[in-house]
């Protein structure tokens, strides 16, 4: 391989694949000193494909998955007919956020962002946090000159972030909940939109605005601020907007001096750039002219030209089933009941929309390209009559198979994943074992009601059989047997505390009785010399009398061990 590396052309990409828009991050290019030779864009492309910086698909995710309130003073017709067409980000007043699913943290200070602002990239920063990263010196110039930087890249994604170019966000709920569960009741109301708009809203409380005229509306209509994508705001609200700000900073400033002994630089700056914005937005929108005109007349408006549809806050709908089902019930769209409750039995999250999407279903032609959206698949049995559900009976027992597949597929490889992964952390650490292979059945898990519970006679095996504690009963054939609660073998008790009787054992050991004293110590020994010279003159008489045939026989002489118990043994 080093061979190879040192033939190959380190220029080449040839059997490479670049893994950087996974991280979000791009490497510079390294500088090579070259004679000149002019540029080629094809060699050398700065943007799009090849050039490692995609900043157009930040932009259309933020224009895809939030709204806007915007400067009453631009143009939006455009917009209010096509939902892919980018806004200008000098007329953005506020970006509205979701509470439940699109809440974030300040990558500086990583706390819940106060006064909150958003660059072009997408990111959310406290504005105290920016500012003080705005001038914050990283070379000897800046430090040398006292001023901050014109902008600064994200610490994040490494995109440009000027000051003056993010916006105020606000995240708002509203009529919004958190994502239901499977088995919960998801509220379902009817929307209605123009065949040639992008504003969708309730058609309960909505129509009038439908039918007013306005292409964007103004945020204060009803359901408005719940539902459109777009609306145009007044100064009244941007100032009410502002003053929140400055006492939630007013609040933190406390907090850090209290707790932290900080000093309160860079909030006071914050709510110095906060009344700046306050006093350039003044004077923008006029609510009471847009409130005086007169718009046609809503039961002028044909309703051949809506489209109808469910849908939950934020982008929950009901998958095409569904609506097959609600037709064959309700017959037209118009006859659709304004509010609806099912059970959720099913939510498919992660789709895009694309021009595919939209094709199959034209009713969602109000999101723009690249909005996430969910689909719910709910139970009708206590809404839509039995004899309509067994018409669908196949496709929803089809349905439900699909899911149920899906759904072991998914724990199959789960599990597959977490024993490949044991397996590698295994290896690394020297034990080398084979992969199990995968188990159709999963381990039986423990049940609590298996335990016996911390009574007086919890040392016994429980009187009623219970499945936890049958293997473990067969393991003793003793039926009085102590178990703990756990099923375990139960030690024996300890003895009690009392003194042991002595028993007469022959040890070795000499004991008190029998140690003798000097006089008798000296009688043992006469005797024993005694013993030894009659034993003397029975040895000396047999060679004499035996002659030679002494010689061929000799008798061997025997030994006497001393006892000082007064014994004797022979050997």
């Amino acid at each position: 391989m080093a061979e190879l590396r040192a033939v190959r052309n380190p220029n080449s990409r040839r059997g490479q694949t670049s893994i950087t828009h996974l991280l979000n991050y791009t490497t510079s290019r390294p500088f090579q000193d070259h004679s000149y030779s002019p540029r080629s864009y094809r060699r050398n492309p700065t943007w799009g494909p090849g050039s490692g910086y995609h900043a157009a698909d930040k932009l259309r995710y933020v224009h895809a998955n939030y709204r806007f309130i915007v400067s009453p003073e631009g143009t939006y017709s455009n917009h209010a007919a096509d939902a892919d067409l980018y806004l200008d980000w000098t007329n953005v007043l506020q970006i509205i956020a979701s509470t439940e699913s699109q809440s974030a943290s300040c990558p500086i200070c990583l706390s819940e962002p106060v006064a909150p602002r958003m660059a072009k990239c997408g990111h959310i920063f406290c504005l105290p946090c920016l500012i003080r990263f705005m001038n914050s010196s990283s070379g000897d110039d800046e430090a040398k000159s006292g001023k901050g930087a014109r902008w600064k890249k994200c610490p994040i994604c490494e995109d440009s972030i000027y000051l003056h170019e993010v916006r105020p966000v606000r995240f708002y709920s509203g009529q919004e909940s958190a994502l239901p569960r499977v088995g919960d009741d998801v509220i379902l109301r009817l929307m209605a939109r123009n065949a040639n708009s992008t504003l969708a809203l309730p058609w309960e409380g909505g129509a009038d605005v439908l039918n007013s005229g306005d292409k964007i509306p103004w945020h204060y209509a009803a359901n408005v601020l719940d539902y459109a994508r777009i609306m145009r705001g007044t100064w009244e609200y941007m100032a009410g907007q502002f003053d929140e700000e400055i006492a939630a900073l007013l609040e933190q400033e406390k907090e850090d001096e209290t707790m932290f002994g900080q000093d309160n630089e860079w909030t006071q700056k914050a709510i110095k750039a906060i009344n700046t914005a306050k006093e350039r937005t003044e004077g923008i929108g006029n609510a009471e002219a847009a409130v005086s005109l007169p718009g046609p007349n809503p039961s002028k408006q044909p309703s051949e030209a809506c489209f109808y549809f469910y849908s939950s806050p934020p982008h929950l709908y009901l998958s095409p089933l569904d609506i097959r089902i609600l037709k064959t019930k309700y017959g037209a769209f118009s006859n659709f009941p304004s509010t609806l409750l099912p059970r959720v039995e099913h939510i498919s999250t992660g789709h895009v929309v694309d021009d595919a999407m939209r094709k199959r279903a034209k009713y969602l032609g109000h999101l723009p390209y690249g909005c996430v959206i969910s689909f719910l698949e709910c139970d009708w049995a206590d809404i839509v009559p039995a004899e309509t559900l067994a018409s669908f009976s196949g496709d929803l027992e089809r349905r439900r198979k699909r899911n149920r597949d899906k759904a072991t597929q998914e724990e199959r490889e789960r599990l597959q994943a977490e024993r490949l992964e044991a397996a590698a952390l295994r290896g690394s650490l020297g034990a080398r074992r084979p992969v199990e292979p995968l188990e159709d059945e999963p381990a039986r898990r423990i049940d609590l009601s298996d335990f016996q519970p911390l009574s007086g006679n919890s040392g016994t095996t429980p009187p009623e059989p219970r499945p936890g504690f049958s293997s473990l009963a067969s393991m003793s054939t003793s039926p009085s047997t102590q178990r703990t609660v756990w099923g375990t073998r139960a030690p024996p008790l300890s003895p009690e505390l009392e003194p042991t009787q002595p028993t007469n054992v022959d040890d070795g050991w000499l004991r008190d009785e029998e140690i003798l004293g000097t006089a008798e110590l000296a009688m043992q020994l006469e005797a024993i010399e005694m013993i030894e010279a009659s034993n003397v003159g029975d040895s000396s008489g047999a060679a004499n009398a035996g002659g030679s045939g002494a010689k061929k026989g000799k008798k061997k002489k025997q030994k006497i061990t001393l006892m000082s118990t007064g014994g004797r043994r022979g050997n």
